[in-house]
């Protein structure tokens, strides 16, 4: 008697669609790690290059909801890992339909598929929060990570013409969006392991805002890194956000202190204020040559990113946060993990308002 994983095996190289249902439904009698493996492997293989092949990975695509939001996350991981073309294009697809609440016209209709059954897509529980909410991150993920070499990645664009779903076009057209900056939580994650990593060096965190520049400034337009003010002065880096404001960013290492125990700027944070309000006094002073170089800059705004502001205990984070007040927007000073809670916030409400027009529509009326 065959094993499941010899069957899948037989099933990649010569199974119809029915036998692949039926595999799958043997999958879910099993019922653990292993058979959610199994399914995913058949959602991304590609069945000797099969002419309908599409057809018999959707069903598998598909049969993976039956291990639940773990099944979405594994199939998600997966379709990152092997990054091709029909399975991003495929899975994308599967995400953005139940993200939009739109599973029941996932394009298998015309199937005649056991496990589809089973699965019941016109359940009402694949409408609920922790669905939508699970296949709006996973979808971003996808999008943010596979085919990195394209502007346009033709295995997601290519859903916006063909879905079956206009509102499930709409949330990958969101998700392109979250790509364009670079918003995903695995980047989150990276960054937080970063912070966490007790090797990390200020090199380290230069270059890994460097790549990620979304942590500087979600909206940005161009960034410069070690740009040159001068002879001598030299920030880490400077900002063009999208509405032509600019912003000289002057960082330290993530684990110095930011205040004094008398709950005054430490000597490390005054040094990084001076040389960032130096910048923007040069940019002043000089601002006909500054402008060659940043066109329309004029009086920038001073970032400083220093330590921690989890550290800080109640005395001392309120004077941190009058010492913001008193500089009246020209310059603010903030911890690393400030950055990585304002990406967080800018990504869960991306997750939570940014996919569905709806929300802007009801913000209207009322």
């Amino acid at each position: 008697m065959l094993s499941l994983e010899e069957k899948v095996n037989l099933a990649e190289r010569e199974g119809s669609l029915e036998d692949v249902s039926r595999l799958i439904v043997e999958l879910y009698e099993q019922n653990d790690e292993a058979a959610l493996d199994l399914c995913i492997k058949l959602a991304l293989c590609e069945y000797g290059g099969h002419t309908y092949k599409s057809d018999f990975q959707n069903i598998a695509a598909l049969g993976a909801i039956h291990w639940g939001i773990q099944g979405l996350r594994k199939l998600g991981a997966a379709t990152i890992s092997l990054s091709s073309y029909r399975a991003i294009n495929n899975v994308t697809r599967l995400l953005s339909h139940i993200s939009s609440k739109t599973l029941r016209l996932f394009p298998l209709s015309h199937i005649k598929c056991i496990n589809v059954e089973m699965l019941n897509i016109f359940d009402e529980k694949y409408q609920k929060s922790e669905w939508t909410t699970a296949a709006k991150e996973v979808l971003i993920d996808v999008v943010k990570s596979v085919e990195t070499d394209e502007k346009f990645p033709i295995g997601i664009t290519v859903n916006m013409g063909f879905s079956t779903s206009e509102v499930a076009t709409e949330h990958i057209f969101a998700a392109l969006i979250s790509r364009w900056f670079n918003l995903s939580s695995s980047g989150l994650k990276q960054f937080s392991d970063l912070l966490n990593s007790e090797e990390k060096q200020e090199i380290d965190l230069h270059n890994f805002l460097a790549s990620n520049p979304y942590l500087l400034e979600p909206f940005h337009a161009q960034i410069w890194s070690k740009p040159r003010f001068g002879e001598e002065l030299v920030p880490d880096f400077m900002i063009r956000s999208m509405d032509n404001s600019y912003t000289v960013v002057e960082i330290e290492r993530a684990d110095v202190q930011i205040m004094t125990r008398a709950g005054e700027l430490s000597a490390k944070t005054t040094h990084a204020k001076r040389q960032a309000l130096d910048f923007r006094n040069w940019s002043i002073n000089n601002s006909l040559y500054a402008s060659q170089k940043y066109p329309g800059i004029y009086r920038p705004y001073c970032l400083v990113v220093i330590g921690r502001e989890s550290e800080l205990n109640e005395m001392q984070a309120e004077r941190l946060k009058q010492e913001n007040e008193s500089t009246q927007g020209v310059l603010k000073i903030v911890g690393f993990d400030w950055l990585f809670k304002r990406a967080q916030s800018t990504l869960n409400n991306m997750i939570d308002y940014g996919f569905d027009r709806q929300n802007f529509q009801e913000t209207i009326e009322e």
